[in-house]
């Protein structure tokens, strides 16, 4: 999340970034040339025990989806990885607390559009703002359960496009949103956003989650960038990937969630935004499923809205 500090200093990160790699493949270099007068080590590396990985969302007016994979150890080969990647024997069951489903699995395009993954779906669920949904997972001789909570959303106030003084075209920039958190203490949201014609899917952005720890009961301005999307057919626009453009047509995505969810993805984004940095703390990632497995089981109450994207 962007404030109108941290937004005109975007541009230096992004240097400091490219001297980061440059210097560190120069360190890497130069252990290379050193290492070849060392004696050579060979390391008996311990068996790290697969686990199932949970990626299960529901959202008010949807049907529920999960996705489970197993971990892979970091040296494993690439066949073991790729060969059993998704869980496809799995038992999943979805209930309400008065309808109970068993899952069906199979291939779908919609959830990493435009690629298609084995996911578990549910018809007989649709998720409701305030109802608590609860996830049995028997896979791998293992049971996992957990529970989620849709809460109501919290729309935003509005929104509206703001040209980067740091691009060097004034049609770059963000997508900029006014907030009014209520003033109970706990509420959590989460950022979407998918540019029409130039991204497959609504996508997390950078630093997507956050809480109102500090902002309780405020009124404030924020901004995001658009979200990369890793999957995607390359971009022939010549835009930069790290700006909304004049022109876009900008479907945002914006939601609450319970504290379990929030800790999970939270916890699953500052491990991604520490990935590499030797001076990091060390951290795990919080998972709100129970019986050994990792991931989340996530509710979000979204609300929606759809933005041309137009100077003032």
């Amino acid at each position: 999340m962007k404030t109108q500090n941290s937004v005109l200093a975007k541009t230096q990160r992004r240097k400091a970034f490219v001297f980061s790699i440059s210097l560190r493949l120069c360190v890497l270099a130069s252990i290379f040339i050193f290492a070849s007068c060392e004696k050579e080590i060979t390391i008996d590396l311990p068996e790290s025990e697969k686990k199932v990985v949970v990626e299960g969302v529901i959202e008010q007016g949807k049907h529920p989806y999960v996705l489970l994979t197993r971990s892979s150890p970091y040296f494993a080969p690439i066949e073991d990885f790729t060969n059993n990647l998704f869980v496809t024997d799995a038992t999943v069951i979805v209930s309400d607390g008065i309808i109970t489903d068993t899952m069906q699995g199979g291939l779908s395009f919609d959830i990493y559009t435009p690629n298609p993954v084995f996911a578990y779906k549910s018809d007989l669920i649709t998720g409701e703002i305030g109802r608590t949904y609860f996830l049995t997972i028997i896979a791998d001789g293992k049971t996992f359960t957990a529970s989620t909570t849709i809460p109501q959303p919290i729309p935003l106030d509005s929104l509206w496009f703001k040209e980067d003084l740091a691009a060097e075209d004034d049609s770059l920039g963000f997508v900029w949103a006014h907030l009014t958190d209520p003033d109970t203490m706990g509420n959590s949201y989460r950022w979407f956003s998918q540019i029409l014609g130039r991204q497959e899917r609504i996508l997390p952005a950078d630093g997507s989650v956050f809480n109102d720890k500090f902002i309780n009961g405020q009124s404030f301005d924020f901004a995001y960038d658009p979200s990369d999307d890793p999957l995607a057919p390359e971009d022939t626009s010549d835009l930069p990937l790290f700006y909304f453009a004049v022109g876009d047509t900008v479907i945002v995505k914006f939601c609450t969630m319970d504290k379990k969810t929030y800790n999970f993805l939270n916890s699953l984004e500052n491990i991604h935004f520490a990935n590499g940095n030797p001076f990091a703390s060390p951290a795990s990632v919080f998972t709100n499923i129970e019986g050994g497995g990792l991931g989340g089981w996530c509710g979000y109450g979204a609300s929606y809205d759809t933005i041309v994207l137009t100077l003032p």
